[in-house]
């Protein structure tokens, strides 16, 4: 996964740990999740299973929403979701 700066004008306005969790687990839970946000806001998404981002990515084309980037960590990757509608 390529290293991607989150600009700082994104607010993430909640974080979401999926780590330990394979799919289809964590699109379930950020599916679940981001039913909680308005339109326009941030999800973050912390995954450590390696097929998540491409997993997260189709999912946010599917449904509308925007993938907003991902970045990795120590161990674990942060995937960001903007709401659309």
């Amino acid at each position: 996964m390529g290293d991607v700066l989150i600009p700082s004008s994104v607010t993430v306005r909640y974080s979401l740990d999926c780590c330990g969790y394979l799919c289809p687990v964590p699109i379930l839970m950020t599916e679940e999740k981001i039913a909680d946000l308005r339109a326009g806001e941030v999800l973050e998404v912390i995954f450590t299973d390696l097929g998540a981002k491409a997993d997260l990515e189709a999912w946010c084309r599917g449904t509308g929403n925007e993938w907003a980037g991902c970045r990795d960590g120590k161990g674990k990757s942060f995937g960001y979701v903007r709401k659309k509608r």
